[in-house]
């Protein structure tokens, strides 16, 4: 029979802090992965000058 895990992984690489923070986002959507990204697109709504956005460009094929 195989155990699983039970402790959450220890990194040590200096991003608990932005760990943490994502925890608590994804608490507060009760973990629903659509509920967050509804949140984000309204965000994305109330902040709209910050948001870049690249412009389509057709680039021609060279005439040979």
């Amino acid at each position: 029979m195989k155990k699983t895990a039970t402790k959450t992984a220890i990194h040590d690489d200096g991003l608990e802090w932005l760990r943490k923070v994502r925890r608590k986002l994804s608490a507060e959507c009760n973990h629903d992965p659509f509920e967050m990204g509804r949140r984000l697109r309204e965000r994305e709504k109330e902040f709209s000058g910050r948001i870049f956005r690249t412009q389509r460009v057709l680039v021609p094929a060279d005439e040979s």
